[in-house]
């Protein structure tokens, strides 16, 4: 989008409907087809069908346009916040003459800041309560699991939205929601679908919000909102998000932390030594590797139910048992084939 001005500047619409037209294609289609129907005809209308540049972009058009990225999850990230959020992270400790020595010292205090920093929203979290905006059940299952920052992200999503039943089909109902979007100085009015499950409770929504950031969208609360349900499924609660999640990196010893503070700490560092230096021995002989493997796996069953994270993190928590599979997977299939 930014090469935009450069690639097709010259054209004498460009600035009275390509450079719209373009944008629209790319930030309005809410599915794959959407998309490529608006392509060709701003290619065909433009009469830039041998444009090489264009050509090149829309056969890569799943590595970049938005709406084929839409059920893979980012968690919020986008490609140049990775560079912003480096030069952030170091704002304050290196500048353009730090020597390298002293880019290790200031190094280590980066990372004890930001740690202090991760402790005290930790502490935050845990010992104040965000008030609710709405007396929706939903809100409040978000506020006694997540942390303070993610809730505030939800709590956004929460807050009333208007939805119409337009069809359904089996036990699969799609509801229509008009939503309001400020973009710069104005306000653009989006409508988007949502398909809802009534035997598996499930929605999936066209603005695919939690499929790539992990939040649970406005348009989804309404349709809950409407059928009176209060409490999500556990899949819409994501651990990463949760406020008594534990960090396994802060087992690991580091050159700013003290692990006499720390009793997790100092066992996890013993057990790994011990490990490593039976790792070393029983490596040389098939027997012995095998039989310690044995002597693990048998360790590990008896452990089992017993893990780092919250007890939701559990991989072996086992699914619940579908009694007509088939069926299931066909409704699934629907459902999916809906959203796209």
């Amino acid at each position: 989008m930014r090469k935009l001005p450069e690639k097709l500047g010259s054209h004498s619409q460009f600035n009275v409907g390509l450079k719209s037209s373009i944008q629209s294609a790319l930030y309005d289609s809410q599915t794959c087809g959407e998309f490529e129907d608006k392509w060709g005809q701003l290619l065909d209308m433009y009469n830039l069908s041998s444009n090489v540049w264009l050509r090149g972009l829309y056969n890569d058009r799943s590595f970049w346009v938005p709406v084929y990225l839409k059920n893979v999850f980012w968690a919020g990230m986008s490609t140049i916040q990775r560079s912003e959020r480096m030069n952030t992270f170091f704002d304050g400790f290196v500048y353009s003459g730090t020597t390298l020595k002293e880019f290790i010292d200031q190094f280590d205090n980066a990372l004890r800041k930001k740690v202090e920093i991760e402790a005290i929203a930790d502490f935050n979290s845990f010992n104040q309560t965000i008030p609710c905006l709405s007396p929706f059940g939903i809100e409040k299952q978000f506020q006694t699991v997540y942390t303070n920052a993610k809730f505030k992200e939800v709590q956004r999503e929460v807050l009333g939205m208007i939805c119409t039943l337009v069809s359904t089909e089996g036990c699969i109902s799609t509801f229509d929601v008009l939503d309001q979007i400020s973009i710069d100085d104005h306000v653009k009015r989006v409508q988007y679908s949502v398909y809802y499950d009534e035997e598996e409770c499930e929605v999936k929504c066209t603005c695919a919000l939690f499929e790539m950031k992990g939040i649970f969208c406005r348009h989804a609360c309404s349709v809950y909102h409407m059928k009176n349900i209060n409490v999500l499924p556990e899949k819409y609660i994501l651990d990463r998000w949760r406020k008594n999640l534990k960090r396994r990196y802060t087992l690991v010893k580091s050159s700013y932390d003290d692990l006499r503070d720390n009793i997790d700490a100092r066992r996890y560092e013993v057990v790994v030594k011990k490990c490593l230096k039976l790792a070393t021995r029983v490596s040389a002989s098939d027997e012995h590797y095998n039989a310690f493997l044995q002597h693990l796996d048998e360790f590990e069953h008896k452990c089992e139910g017993l893990t780092f994270e919250t007890k939701s993190c559990s991989t072996n928590v086992k699914e619940k048992v579908v009694t007509n599979e088939k069926k299931k997977q066909t409704r699934r299939k629907i459902f999916e084939d809906k959203s796209h």
